[in-house]
């Protein structure tokens, strides 16, 4: 049995994040959770009533970091500036956007899981608004046409973030990739 100790909010996320990647939420336990942070489940059950409040909090943290990230995209710069910027800060938070998308195989089991979903729900338009800025500095410079919809590309950049990458590119070069579909599509048109 894993020893009482105190632990930070953000040793607790990092190890929820982990191991749902790993397990998945359905194979995720207070057991494994508290194995991975070497203490005991009693710890995790003081600060959670059951599996998930914890997982939804999670999520909630998670989506408040992600917003906080894309909000921090410098709108002083161009467009392929805050382009590169954002695929960087997509990539890098790449398998959050898998966690967060078990939001809705949580059960609403209590009030704060169903309260915690609607705050997510809410939030996701939070996410988007730093986002559409960039679309629409691209319009502003010319380099998006005006009649194109930014929520159907605003998808397809996230939809490229996941992306198997096959060719086990440098996160660089797959970024460099992505950036030139976002930008040229098909046509193979190069970057200068």
């Amino acid at each position: 049995m894993g020893r009482e100790k105190k632990f930070s909010r953000e040793e607790l996320w990092d190890a929820t994040r982990e191991l749902v990647l790993e397990v998945g939420y359905t194979g995720f336990t207070f057991s494994l959770l508290a194995e991975r942070l070497d203490i005991s489940r009693a710890a995790i059950y003081k600060q959670f009533h059951n599996k998930e409040d914890l997982m939804i909090d999670y999520m909630v943290y998670e989506m408040e970091f992600s917003i906080a990230l894309l909000q921090s995209i410098d709108a002083n710069k161009d467009f392929e500036h805050q382009l590169d910027d954002l695929l960087n800060k997509m990539y890098s938070m790449k398998d959050v956007h898998q966690a967060l998308g078990l939001a809705t195989t949580i059960p609403s089991t209590t009030e704060h899981v169903i309260q915690q979903k609607q705050k997510l729900g809410g939030m996701h338009r939070d996410l988007y608004a730093p986002l559409v800025k960039v679309i629409d500095q691209g319009k502003s410079e010319g380099k998006i046409a005006q009649h194109r919809s930014a929520n159907m590309l605003l998808g397809f950049i996230f939809q490229t973030i996941d992306v198997p990458n096959f060719e086990r590119l440098t996160p660089e070069n797959l970024i460099q990739e992505m950036k030139e579909f976002i930008l040229y599509g098909l046509i193979g048109k190069n970057i200068e």
